[in-house]
């Protein structure tokens, strides 16, 4: 896969956060009962050692979070709460991330979600979080 080449069924996803923006390109895949979130790795989102830097990870986990809470459960907004994860690989410059989900609890107020962001199937980050459901 070209290094610019965005796997069929991911769209781009823009315009509604201005710091997503900036840090991205983020591009969601809606199926019928899950959403998926991917990003292509470029030079910019690496660190000293070439590969994605942490917090271009947290906060692609954070975009990913906030879809699959909204999605998921339906709601139109949501802003998060806590986000805990854990970095378990790397990923190098051309690498195609994407995430996998689920909503674990959806309470009046909250929503609880967990995921992981992958790279050619290997595990790069455990993630998992609360959204606030803003009505």
């Amino acid at each position: 896969m070209d290094a610019a080449e965005i796997p069929p069924g991911f769209a781009l996803e823009s315009g509604t956060d201005p710091a997503e923006d900036m840090i991205g390109p983020f591009y969601l895949a809606r199926l019928e009962t899950d959403i998926h979130a991917g990003m292509r790795v470029e030079p910019r989102h690496c660190n000293g050692m070439a590969s994605v830097h942490g917090g271009v990870l947290l906060t692609f986990a954070d975009f990913a979070l906030c879809a699959q809470a909204r999605y998921l459960s339906g709601d139109r907004h949501i802003v998060t709460v806590s986000l805990n994860s854990e970095f378990l690989d790397t990923a190098p410059v051309g690498a195609w991330l994407s995430t996998t989900g689920e909503v674990s609890r959806r309470t009046g107020r909250l929503v609880f979600v967990r995921g992981m962001i992958h790279h050619e199937g290997t595990p790069v980050l455990a993630y998992s979080g609360i959204g606030k459901r803003i009505k």
